[in-house]
């Protein structure tokens, strides 16, 4: 077999090795996606389900802001904070800073569970639901999309792999 011939035989071999590999390794990245939206959707009904049950517990009262705050944060960015005092229904009064840009003085809703008020929040149980609902769709589109592209770049993988099998020399 002349140098060339065997060339032009080993590339095709190679190309098809190489279509091979990068199949595998697609796959192996779509799948690791698959298993990470799995966890997404996991942990949004987990959210959910904790945000509903502790709505149900949860006491509400006004609270108020006592300072406001900017803190630094990586790449130069900022976000502000606040410390927000509220009393219970024991009539215990606490503080705690959270993020939030309401003015010193306004009068703000505050959520707690009863017997532990270091669970104080000034966000609705609506966003919380609204966070954790788009953490579960984030984590079904994975599930459900990246079989998918598995699937459609498994079947061009194999019809790129024919088509180079096909045009390989006959032996001589």
């Amino acid at each position: 077999m002349s140098g060339w011939r065997w060339l032009y035989r080993f590339g095709g071999r190679m190309r098809v090795a190489g279509k091979v590999v990068g199949g595998v390794a697609v796959t192996a990245l779509a799948a690791s996606f698959v298993v990470l939206g799995y966890g997404f959707v996991r942990a949004g009904i987990d959210g959910l389900d904790v945000v509903s049950a502790g709505a149900a517990r949860e006491r509400s009262v006004d609270g108020i802001v006592l300072a406001k705050d900017k803190v630094s944060e990586p790449q130069g960015s900022h976000s502000k904070r606040i410390e927000v005092r509220f009393t219970t229904a024991a009539g215990t009064s606490y503080q705690f800073w959270e993020a939030g840009d309401a003015d010193v003085g306004d009068t703000i809703r505050v959520r707690y569970e009863p017997g532990r008020p270091q669970t104080a929040t000034t966000h609705s149980v609506t966003s919380d639901r609204t966070g954790y609902g788009m953490l579960t769709l984030v984590g079904l589109a994975l599930v459900i999309l990246m079989p998918l592209l598995i699937l459609r770049l498994g079947r061009e993988g194999l019809r790129d792999i024919r088509r180079a099998v096909r045009k390989r020399p006959a032996e001589g």
